[in-house]
């Protein structure tokens, strides 16, 4: 009872279900790319030094669409960004005659807010794939498939055209339109959220009639399909209401019925929804901090799934035979950025020795084992644009030659993390300090709130920054020119070369061009070492027997309408 009772207090209950019904935030360098909480012991012997292509599309017009996917995206190299020429319809969404039982379910992040649009847009990415709907989605082989939007053209390379379902209401009844999409795209430009940047190029927004959308850019973008799988549409007319974010009302296949940030949410099954009503009546998510608390309530039944477990904890959760685990690669990886506007980091050879000196294979048998594997490039291996690059080698010895001829003077750097910011991150700050340190360089640790971290993150108060990152919408734009262009001035980084060519991948159509010119991107950035890039992720869903029909997401964003649970 005591134990019970533990677990009670340390935790905050997230409720949603059809009598009360149903995330994904992750990680956001910075405004919302957060990583899976982990903290658990690591080995010690890390914390010491160690002996596609796209085809090219012109994008026509898609075909109309009967019902949404079930899943969302898995990230191929070759998936297209522009529209194919014919979209086949989408997939029917396994649904119950009346959503029954009820799922609990365990995140590695807190979400502060239900508002697609604003500054933790990304952080409720979960929340939001279960409440909201978007103009298109991903299906398990990376091509986009139509939701909100039953087929789209590109009549002219600045412009893209979107047809809208006629039958779509939001959960209080209200009809959505175009208006809804164009209010939306408004609110996001206005907010400036972590999304805006994918619409900066945005010019006007015409709506003929309801159904119509047509977006005028002032660059082509190749990339409005991947953007679009990633702009939740809420309703024009309630949306800038004051606490309309606490119950809002979506037109997706759950409703919300309660909110508080860090207390609770409470959604029911929408058995009206357009796509078919979910399997489940009831998706519950508790709110449990602490890792191993976490497990604990996995082992014992006290929730149904979870994911971003720590390697520690996985063959605690592999010996309980009601558990099964699904592991994923994902769009998410580590990094370590270096200030690029702050010396000694201003000299491109003091950020090359930073990555010299470590050991990066040692880490990843020592801290990462199944949760991961070495990192080769600035995204992941999944997302479209990848080019595998030469890693850095251990070596020591150039490490302090690097440093020797860059006339680094010893100064003691800062490392800012924070707890939330990935699995394992304490004690892969201890062991990236314990290297820099055997190599001469002085770092010490600056671990603090989230809060705290993001605001010194996004002021570039640091010298060196720690955390994962997710490509959210598996194309490499998301990452690389959201991050790294000079105008993004997210690492103090500014290269004119490198600018040009994220903004060609960006504008161009024709996705074989797109990829090479993400390789030549991806060359840039490894080369000046702009971060540090050790790691790419593996996703662990693990979840009770008695849950079937669960689709695992490479974005660590899941939606749950064809889940169902057992007795």
């Amino acid at each position: 009872m005591s134990d019970q009772h533990d677990r009670t207090v340390r935790r905050r209950t997230f409720v949603i279900g059809a009598g009360g019904a149903a995330l994904a935030a992750i990680l956001a360098a910075c405004g919302g790319e957060t990583a899976p909480t982990a903290t658990p012991a690591a080995s010690s012997n890390a914390t010491k030094p160690a002996a596609t292509t796209g085809a090219a599309a012109s994008a026509p017009a898609a075909v109309a669409a009967t019902a949404p996917p079930t899943a969302a995206p898995a990230a191929p190299q070759a998936a297209p960004t522009t529209a194919p020429t014919t979209a086949a319809a989408a997939p029917t969404v396994a649904a119950a005659k009346v959503p029954t039982g009820t799922l609990k379910v365990a995140l590695p992040n807190r979400v502060v807010s239900l508002d697609p649009t604003g500054p933790a847009a990304l952080e409720g990415l979960v929340y939001g794939r279960q409440i909201f709907d978007t103009l298109v989605v991903r299906d398990a082989s990376g091509q986009f498939k139509p939701s909100l939007a039953t087929k789209w053209d590109n009549p002219d390379p600045n412009t893209w055209v979107f047809t809208l379902r006629s039958d779509v209401k939001f959960h209080d009844g209200t009809a959505l339109t175009s208006a809804d999409v164009k209010g939306t795209l408004d609110r996001v430009a206005r907010l400036k959220g972590p999304v805006a940047p994918l619409w900066a190029s945005l010019d006007t927004i015409e709506t003929p009639d309801a159904t119509t959308v047509r977006m005028k850019f002032k660059t082509p973008l190749g990339t409005a399909l991947a953007n679009a799988s990633l702009l939740p549409i809420v309703p024009a007319a309630s949306m800038d209401k004051d606490g309309y974010f606490n119950k809002p009302a979506g037109s997706g296949p759950f409703k919300v019925v309660s909110y508080k940030a860090d207390a609770g949410l409470t959604l029911e099954a929408n058995a009206q929804y357009w796509g078919g009503a979910p399997a489940i009546q009831t998706l519950q998510f508790v709110d449990i901090p602490e890792v191993v608390a976490r497990m604990t309530a996995l082992d014992t039944g006290e929730i149904d799934m979870t994911w971003g477990i720590p390697p520690d904890q996985l063959p605690t959760v592999k010996k309980n035979s009601n558990l099964k685990i699904d592991s994923i690669p994902t769009y998410t990886y580590y990094f370590i950025w270096m200030n690029a506007k702050r010396a000694p980091f201003t000299d491109k050879r003091v950020r090359q020795a930073m990555a010299y000196a470590v050991d990066v294979d040692a880490m990843v048998k020592d801290l990462i084992g199944s949760i991961g594997k070495r990192g080769t490039a600035p995204i992941a291996s999944t997302v479209f644009g990848y080019t595998a690059q030469t890693p850095y080698t251990y070596d020591v010895a150039k490490a302090k030659q690097l440093l020797k001829d860059a006339g680094y003077a010893g100064q003691e750097l800062n490392l800012i993390w924070t707890q939330s910011g990935g699995p394992q991150i304490r004690e892969i700050s201890q062991a990236l300090i314990s290297y820099w340190a055997a190599a001469g360089i002085k770092v010490k640790s600056g671990e603090s709130e989230r809060a705290q971290w993001l605001d010194d993150l996004l002021k570039l108060n640091w010298d060196l920054d720690l955390q994962t990152n997710v490509t959210s919408s598996g194309d490499a734009d998301y990452t690389l020119r959201r991050l790294y262009t000079t105008a993004a001035n997210r690492t103090g980084y500014g290269n004119p070369d490198l600018d040009k060519i994220l903004n060609d991948a960006a504008e161009s159509v024709d996705q074989k061009k797109r990829a090479d010119l993400y390789a030549q991107a991806n060359k840039i950035i490894w080369d000046d070492a702009v971060g540090m890039f050790p790691f790419e992720l593996l996703e662990n869903y693990a979840y009770n027997k008695k849950v079937s029909g669960f689709v695992p997401t490479p974005d660590s964003v899941p939606i749950f309408t064809s889940v169902t649970v057992g007795k």
